[in-house]
């Protein structure tokens, strides 16, 4: 069994779904973690990997971030 790693957080539920998605089309299996108090709405959402693929998943990410800093 695969230990899982956090390698991404945000509080854009839309924005770590995206990543999600990216990663996923780039064979690397990944989860979003609701980390949000629900009374409060406060917190994140967390974007975990399996430990093995961490270092592919924040090549990535960099991407990801490059490509979101530009569009705005």
């Amino acid at each position: 069994m695969a230990n899982w790693v956090k390698v991404f957080k945000t509080k854009n539920s839309f924005k770590a779904e995206l990543l999600k998605n990216d990663l996923q089309t780039h064979e690397i299996m990944a989860v979003v973690l609701n980390k949000q108090d629900s009374n409060y709405l406060i917190g994140y959402y967390e974007i975990q990997v399996p430990e093995e693929q961490e270092s592919i998943a924040k090549v990535v990410i960099d991407i990801f971030n490059q490509n979101d800093h530009e569009v705005q």
